[in-house]
């Protein structure tokens, strides 16, 4: 029962967070629109929190962290760095904070009740993954957009040990495995490229919340567009 309450109350955490406001795109010479996230206030509660992702479609409405020295940390810590079976969205140490890699993997839990990243599954559904093909990072100064070109199951390895992206042909040999999975049920955006710049974020989580299934659940957005804000 405890446990539940803590996912139910995670859920009801993101329901009533404000959904931050995507702005247009602006001319060079005009004001630069303000940022929805107020990043002060959230890294002064914690400073492990360095960006926000918001999936349109979907509950992902939710902070992003890192924790120095621990990559693991997020896994039963919540946003606020307290114990929670529910965990938070975070990276590793893997990756820089500016999301200038070529690939940014982010880790959260399938939690019942939709919390989390449960509800990326509806991109299993061709018709979903058809009609929602966005999702957002927020960083201070910035609104990062990323197309969603690819969903599919990945296996237990971890992407970025097993991968050596400063390599050139790793890098696009990989890129080609995002675009034509070995997944028969995967979805993959109709005339999609990813080039030798691309820079990718993969969203990752597990296949099911009730079991300890190692199978991985990816999706996969590259960047497409970059706002500043102020």
């Amino acid at each position: 029962m405890w446990r539940q309450g803590q996912i139910d109350q995670a859920v009801r955490e993101v329901v009533d967070t404000p959904l931050p406001a995507v702005e247009p795109a602006v001319e060079p010479e005009a004001r630069a629109p303000q940022n929805p996230i107020d990043f002060a206030a959230l890294q002064a509660e914690n400073p492990d929190v360095y960006a926000w992702l918001y999936v349109p479609g979907t509950l992902v409405n939710l902070p992003v962290l890192q924790r120095p020295g621990d990559d693991f940390f997020y896994l039963d810590h919540d946003r606020h760095g307290e114990a929670a079976v529910e965990g938070a969205v975070f990276s590793q140490m893997a990756n820089a904070k500016d999301f200038s890699d070529p690939v940014t993997v982010l880790y959260g839990h399938n939690i019942v009740n939709d919390g989390m990243f449960a509800t990326l599954h509806d991109f299993e559904d061709p018709a979903f993954f058809e009609e929602n093909d966005a999702f957002y990072v927020y960083v201070p100064g910035r609104i990062l957009e990323y197309r969603v070109v690819a969903a599919y199951e990945y296996d237990d390895r971890h992407i970025l040990n097993s991968f050596d992206f400063s390599d050139p042909a790793v890098r696009a040999g990989y890129f080609a495995s995002v675009l034509a999975p070995d997944d028969p049920q995967a979805n993959v955006r109709d005339g999609a490229q990813l080039d030798a710049d691309s820079r990718i974020v993969q969203l990752s989580i597990c296949r099911s919340a009730l079991t300890s299934d190692p199978v991985r659940y990816l999706v996969t957005g590259v960047l497409v567009g970059e706002i500043a804000t102020a």
